[in-house]
């Protein structure tokens, strides 16, 4: 049978972020969010240890920004057992302003862009704090920083089908260009191997970094944001 979900509208209220976050609650405390991260971190780069925490609380707030984005794509993933997609329908103002929502055959879009922006949100810590498991499929490698960063992963939720999720994130180089936060989710059971993400062929590939090719392919990497 096929599932059809339906999704809260989110707006910049209490009471249907409230709503939300019921529907699917965030489990983890900030506190374990940012002792998890902090000792990621410092093991990471030991020279870090000053500041690990401080930087680890931005990423939490940046989480909590995430969380409609979040939401959204553990509300369409596939309950076990169905053999068909579920859908989210969302109307009004689903999103946080300047988030573009875009849906495709295998899932979800998200992309964020702003001039001189370093960030603002962090899906792959939104996602966690509800309980979801992102396992690394694949990093590709930039030439540069101001290439940004991007992360294929598997995501596991209790109860539900996995799916693979991609996030990219890019760091305004300058005040002139833009900052850029894109988000891919797929839906689709499709999981690409090592030969796959070369080719490009994963949720969001092709066209990062603005056209720029990558370097080649690690197999694990620190999250993007």
């Amino acid at each position: 049978m096929k599932t059809i979900l339906t999704v809260a509208v989110l707006i910049a209220s209490a009471g249907c972020a409230a709503a939300q976050t019921k529907a699917f609650p965030v489990v983890q405390t900030e506190t374990a969010f940012l002792d998890v991260c902090e000792q990621e971190r410092v093991q990471r780069e030991p020279a870090s240890a000053p500041w690990a925490r401080a930087e680890c609380q931005i990423k939490w707030r940046w989480a909590l920004a995430a969380g409609p984005m979040a939401d959204v794509i553990i509300a369409m993933s596939k309950a076990d057992g169905d053999a068909a997609q579920g859908t989210a329908s969302m109307s009004g103002s689903a999103m946080p302003a300047g988030i573009a929502v875009s849906h495709n055959a295998a899932g979800i879009r998200f992309d964020w862009q702003k001039p001189g922006s370093e960030g603002r949100y962090n899906v792959t810590g939104a996602l966690r704090s509800r309980g979801v498991t992102l396992q690394s499929l694949g990093c590709p490698q930039y030439p540069g920083a101001s290439m940004g960063r991007e992360k294929v992963m598997l995501a596991g939720v209790p109860g539900r089908q996995p799916f693979v999720v991609t996030v990219y994130s890019r760091a305004a180089p300058t005040g002139f260009e833009p900052g850029v936060y894109e988000v891919d989710a797929d839906f689709s059971g499709n999981v690409p191997d090592m030969r796959a993400l070369q080719a490009g062929r994963y949720p969001g590939g092709g066209g990062r970094a603005f056209a720029v090719d990558p370097t080649g392919w690690v197999a694990e990497c620190p999250d993007p944001e």
